[in-house]
């Protein structure tokens, strides 16, 4: 890895930061340590999930099964990180913004500031691993003529936590 790139999106996965569909306000979707009350295998991006909205207290929990190969696994299908939706209750993020005529979206503010600091830069990292967050950004969010409005809307999200 480069420093602070190369990591990949997954990394981001175990706070998400949605609108809560009670009450609109800003929920957490979040890891809990030992959710399940014993000894819980971890594999990145397969751990139990607590979604909790400390305005309006809405609470739910999802745990990952064992399948038939003793793999644990979720028994539905987790949701496509591009639609701007977290991966384990398919909640609206709640850091993303119409910019340049796209949505960008942050799965919370360690996501935000890491993207933040590779668009910043004039001179970024190359070969980064094709799997990191910078590979996987949209072309329109590389492009220098972007980088003001990106930057700009960036800042907006930031004052929204």
């Amino acid at each position: 890895m480069l420093g602070n790139y190369g990591g990949s999106l997954i990394e981001y996965s175990n706070l998400f930061l949605v609108i809560c569909p009670r009450c609109d306000h800003c929920a957490r979707v979040f890891t809990p340590i030992n959710a399940k009350g014993k000894e819980e295998f971890c594999y990145l991006g397969h751990e139990s999930k607590s979604l909790l909205c400390s305005h309006c207290g809405l609470t739910k929990d999802i745990h990952p099964k064992r399948n038939w190969e003793n793999l644990w696994i979720y028994y539905h299908d987790l949701f496509d990180e591009k639609q701007g939706v977290d991966w384990y209750f398919g909640l609206p993020l709640f850091l993303q913004k119409e910019c340049c005529g796209h949505n960008l979206w942050f799965f919370n503010l360690e996501h935000l500031l890491h993207v933040e600091d590779y668009v910043r830069k004039r001179i970024r990292p190359f070969g980064s691993y094709y799997l990191s967050v910078e590979a996987r950004l949209p072309k329109w969010v590389k492009l220098a003529k972007n980088r003001d409005e990106i930057l700009s809307t960036i800042e907006k999200l930031k004052q929204k936590i």
